[in-house]
């Protein structure tokens, strides 16, 4: 029964440990589920070396540098400065390396070598001292600026001579992570908007930060947009510009994939949607993977004017040739704004037509040039067709035209228009060969070219095998809408039982699927086909454009394809309907017959929740927190003692149904006035998934995970707190080495006990250097003083312990060894009545009772003693009177001295106690104190890691955004740290604690938009606590008001309450008396007396120590 009370008391924690278990779970999917990298090395032939550049700006910025490119032979011409090729600038991210272009110019340089070396790049890059741009906004203002200056200096290396045909007039940046920002701002940045034209973003949050950490971050990328405004109003100037962006999919685990597209970019696509390249990549593996690699690098090359050496400076032609080789054709219906090119076709060639609808061509090589014929008529079943084509590489393969010219037994076409605009590569095993798919409406070819009568495919001759598989359908049948399974079942949901014979090509529909945090596996099964068999799947999105990836299932790899998004639909993140869904394409293996299912994955619908959501601990760790200190506070307030972390996490404050039902009010409330829409324009503005997030049901189960981080938070460092005393002496003594280990805890002690001294240390360090430097050197020595509070704290609970055990040994040692005397006695002591005399308050014996000792005669002697009484009764009164009266005087003055040990005895352990209580809840303010400390110190890492990075520098951070909570709050520990617990009895508890509510409830609201809520909330918090504990007055007791107006009252009482119960000290027994007297303070058995023993010990043994 207890321990189902436990279990209900503290359900809302098990509820958080279960989600903080699901968390890991998320975490470990994601680093493992797609573990295996796909993309392949780049090498270089020669030793690469980096050439730097000085230039005056390295004056201004002495951590940042500009370097050139160059390898074996030509590394003299750089250090010459000798340039007269395209120039290319290298920008990398977060602590990210220069060394990092490396990849790019080494397969820039192999392929310029193997064209004669006539077009060429010159490869430059910037060291920004591996700066952590992505997580402190305060650098990226200052790198922009020395990369715009890179910028004119490049440029100023190029001059006219006869060697060169023309000279550069801008400059194409490629930037990877925040350098890919740069490279997006340096096209509308005022200094370089005339040279700068093409820029390249590498898996860079060109939408909205991952983790929008300060208010510079917000500067920036208000800024960006603002240039970026002037800019499309300028079209005169836009048509100059191309901006491409790319995305790393699943593998990135630092930049959301949704977040690299921009509504600015002319080109957005995802690694796994690349014709060529097909892969995920890691963060970093995006700039060295190959296959990426030599493609950007094939699209350079294409735009160079061999005429003039430099760019094509048309950005039609430029947009063409990305689009070729970024961008897939999925489309079925021919654009009208897109020019199709003509192809003479060849008579004396293999011209074949099939009129089936359904089959397979397959031929082991290739010697004759061959034309395979589709007839174009308008039978509802000729509708659509599907063409695949494996190993065929001509880049103009499938035709339109009219075969009405007669050849020897068949007719022919003499021209044909190409309709590669409708077909792609696919992706695919390389060891099933390389594959091109053709989708085409050809009902609207009919309408939009009623002169053709036929589609051709070309097949050129070739020394490989050769397929080609056609599906000509009505597409509808072809078409399955899926009801997606709920993700509370746990089996498979057959699609198609069995496809159709020799089918190729099939549609799935998936309408339910929208959100990002949504996971499921397609599984497709070949049925007894014992045959090799290839299917392809590839999932479209159609409100993310280029986002597609591709999966592959073979009789060797059989694994389920993975659905998920990368972006949430627009609509859904609205609050409103979605009228286009997600399609799966399969391509599948003629030869075989299929069955294909569904199944929901709670596994992975952890990992996607964790990809997308888990920025936000930060901010609900910070507002749990904060809600916290309520808590706290309002037992002092209740209860005279604060409550310890875990106990205020089990309080009625901490439940979820209260601060989420006022955060869901509130972000209604700036939703529905576009006065407040101020708040949510920041860097995370375009982050429609923080949008989506903070409106949905996901809040909840981001709040019960911070619950359960919480929990496992506090104990760890109550862990570490309670055994790390010991640890922090060692380091201080390794800082005092010199001195000795007694220096050093002689230092530790003189800290503690002068926490001034450390408070003014801090207050200098921040303005003089860093913020964040002062905060963690605060945080670090409040865990110290914490750490040594419970070090007493536990050594005085532990001898207590001690004594209390060793008392009950005692005396139950005591008690066996009186029996045994007693026993031993027994034959020779009588047995003995004690004589009890009563009086009455005026002093008048009433009554008389003698006892004497009695034999087998006993009745004889009572009657013998009753005449010697009544002889002798005159005689004998006063004597009598004088003894009973002195015989009660002795036993009042025993029982009184006896009741004033008790009560000493009692009141030294009540004491005890209390103190002991007191002591703990000194220890659960500052417990709450430190973990507000904590969190501020946190948001303010990156401050610290920027200040350290570059120390050698500057001894001051500039811009600094964490100098004011820092110097806020450590000011605050001047009178913190002198308090050894909390004011009780203050007046406005309440509405301390309900301020704390407030700031709460804003921070959980906007806190996942922007962490400078969480950063000044808390500080806020800290501030107005310590104000309260400094300034805020007491309030005043009527009940003890009253008491001390009438002293007398009191007296009287008190007077009265000892004349009443003197009768019962009177008449307590002497047997009552003795026990009493057993436990004073020379009883071995006393609790104190062994307590006050072991505490001399310690001292002794400490002593002969030092």
């Amino acid at each position: 029964m207890k321990l189902l009370q436990i279990i209900t008391s503290s359900i809302y924690q098990i509820i958080a440990l279960i989600f903080f278990i699901a968390f890991l779970l998320g975490v470990l999917n994601i680093h493992f589920s797609d573990k295996k990298n796909y993309c392949e090395m780049t090498y270089m032939y020669e030793y690469p070396q980096f050439v730097k550049i000085s230039f005056d700006e390295n004056k201004e910025f002495p951590q940042y540098g500009l370097y050139a490119y160059s390898e074996g032979r030509y590394t003299e011409r750089a250090r010459k400065m000798w340039f007269d090729g395209v120039p290319v600038l290298y920008l990398p991210g977060n602590s990210g390396s220069h060394m990092q272009a490396r990849s790019m110019a080494s397969v820039a340089l192999r392929m310029a070598l193997s064209r004669g070396y006539e077009l060429h790049f010159d490869y430059f890059t910037i060291s920004y001292n591996e700066e952590l741009s992505g997580l402190y906004g305060g650098v990226l203002q200052r790198q922009t600026k020395f990369a715009a200056a890179c910028i004119s200096k490049i440029l100023s290396l190029y001059k006219p001579n006869k060697y060169t045909k023309s000279v550069p007039t801008s400059v194409i940046v490629i930037g990877h992570s925040m350098g890919g920002l740069i490279a997006k701002r340096l096209l509308a940045y005022p200094s370089t908007i005339s040279t700068t034209n093409i820029s390249i973003a590498l898996a860079a949050p060109l939408a909205a930060p991952p983790i929008n950490f300060d208010w510079e971050m917000d500067s920036y990328y208000s800024a960006m947009e603002t240039e970026w405004e002037r800019l499309n109003s300028d079209m005169s100037v836009k048509e100059t510009k191309m901006l491409i962006s790319f995305g790393s999919g699943a593998r990135d685990l630092l930049i959301p994939t949704g977040l690299t597209a921009s509504n600015d970019s002319d080109v957005n696509a995802l690694t796994t949607s690349i014709p060529g390249v097909w892969v995920s990549t890691e963060h970093v593996t995006i700039v060295w993977c190959r296959q990426l690699v030599i493609t950007i690098n094939k699209f350079l090359f294409s735009i160079v004017d061999p005429v003039t050496e430099q760019l094509v400076p048309d950005k039609n032609v430029q947009m063409a040739l990305a689009r070729q080789y970024f961008v897939a054709n999925r489309s079925m219906f021919l654009k009208p704004d897109v020019l199709q090119p003509n192809a003479t076709m060849l008579a004396d060639a293999f011209w074949y037509e099939d009129n089936r609808r359904i089959y397979q061509i397959s031929r082991p090589e290739i010697d004759k040039m061959t034309y395979l014929m589709i007839r174009l008529v308008s039978f509802p079943q000729n509708r659509f067709v599907a063409i695949e084509s494996v190993n065929l590489d001509d880049k103009d393969w499938i035709f339109g035209c009219n075969a009405q010219y007669p050849y020897n037994s068949y007719r022919y076409c003499k021209q044909g228009t190409s309709l590669s605009e409708l077909s792609r590569w696919t992706g695919a095993d390389t060891n099933f060969g390389k594959r091109k798919l053709a989708t085409i409406h050809l009902h609207d070819l009919i309408e939009k070219h009623p002169d053709w009568s036929h589609v051709v495919v070309k097949v050129s001759p070739t020394r490989r095998p050769v397929t080609l598989n056609v599906d000509i359908n009505d597409h509808a049948s072809r078409q399955l809408t899926v009801d997606v399974p709920s993700h509370f079942s746990f089996t498979r949901t057959v699609i198609k039982q069995e496809t159709e014979t020799h089918s190729l090509y099939y549609e799935l529909i998936l309408p339910g699927f929208n959100a990002i945090w949504q996971a499921y596996l397609l599984y497709v099964e070949p049925v007894g086909c014992k045959a090799e068999y290839h299917v392809s799947a590839e999932m479209q999105v159609p409100w993310a454009e280029n986002q597609e990836y591709y999966h592959y299932f073979t009789h060797l790899k059989k694994s389920p394809m993975k659905l998920r998004l990368y972006k949430t639909h627009p609509n859904v993140t609205r609050g409103q309907g979605t009228s286009d869904h997600v399609k799966v394409v399969l391509l599948l293996d003629p030869q075989c017959k299929y069955t294909i299912s569904i199944a929901s994955s709670w596994y992975h619908v952890l990992a996607q929740s964790v990809r997308a959501f888990a920025p936000v601990l930060i901010t609900y760790v910070g507002g749990a927190v904060l809600l916290i200190a309520k808590s706290v506070l309002m037992s002092l307030h209740g209860v005279g003692t604060c409550l310890s972390i875990h106990g205020a996490l089990r309080s009625d404050d901490l439940k979820p149904y209260a601060p989420l039902v006022f955060v869901r009010v509130l972000i209604t409330l700036l939703m529905a006035f576009p006065i407040s829409s101020y708040l949510l324009d920041n860097a995370s503005a375009h982050n429609y998934e923080m949008h989506y997030f903070i409106r949905s049901i996901m809040v909840l189960a981001a709040y019960f995970v911070a619950l359960g981080l919480l929990n496992v938070a506090v104990a760890g460092v109550l862990f570490m707190m309670v055994f790390s005393s010991q640890l922090a002496h060692r380091m201080l003594f390794r800082i005092l080495w010199r001195g000795g280990q007694g220096l050093a805890e002689r230092v530790a002690v003189g800290l503690q006990k002068v926490p001034m001294v450390v408070s003014a240390a801090l207050i200098t360090l921040a303005p003089l250097s860093c913020g964040a430097a002062a905060l963690v050197a605060g945080g670090a020595f409040y865990a110290f003083m914490i750490s040594k509070m419970y070090e007493e704290y536990l050594e005085d609970y532990f001898y207590k312990l001690a004594a209390k055990y060793a008392s009950r040994f005692c005396r139950a040692f005591r008690k066996n060894k009186n029996k045994d005397k007693t026993e031993s006695d027994s034959s020779l002591v009588l047995k003995t009545e004690t004589e009890s005399v009563v009086v009455k308050p005026d002093d008048s014996v009433s009554t008389t009772l003698v006892q004497r000792k009695t034999n087998t005669n006993e009745q004889d002697k009572i009657e013998a003693d009753k005449v010697m009484v009544s002889d002798n009764k005159e005689k004998s009164d006063e004597t009598d009177e004088n003894k009973v009266i002195a015989l009660i005087t002795n036993e009042e003055v025993d029982n009184k001295e006896s009741s004033d040990k008790n009560d000493k005895e009692k009141n030294e352990c009540d004491n005890d106690v209390e103190d002991g209580e007191l002591l703990l809840s000194d220890i659960n303010f500052h417990m709450m104190m430190f973990f507000l400390w904590a969190v501020v110190t946190l948001v303010n890492v990156p401050a610290l890691l920027t200040w350290a990075r570059n120390f050698k520098y500057s001894m001051v951070l500039k811009p600094d955004n964490s100098r004011f909570p820092g110097l806020i709050l450590s000011i605050c520990s001047t009178c913190i740290w002198q308090m050894d617990g909390p004011r009780k009895n203050l007046k406005n508890y309440n509405f301390v604690a309900g301020v704390i509510f407030v700031v709460a409830v804003i921070v959980l609201t906007l806190g996942p938009l922007s962490l400078t809520y969480v950063n000044f909330g808390v500080t806020l918090v800290f501030a107005l606590i310590t104000a309260q504990q400094l300034f805020d007055t007491e309030e005043i007791d009527e009940d003890s008001q009253a008491d001390s107006q009438d002293p007398s009252q009191d007296a009287e009482v008190s007077d009265q309450t000892s004349n009443e119960d003197s009768d019962q000290e009177k008449s307590e027994s002497k047997e009552e008396v003795s026990e009493s007297e057993e436990k004073n303070e020379c009883d071995p058995c006393n609790e104190n007396r062994i307590y006050n023993v072991f505490k001399n010990l310690r001292d002794k043994f400490s002593f002969s120590e030092e």
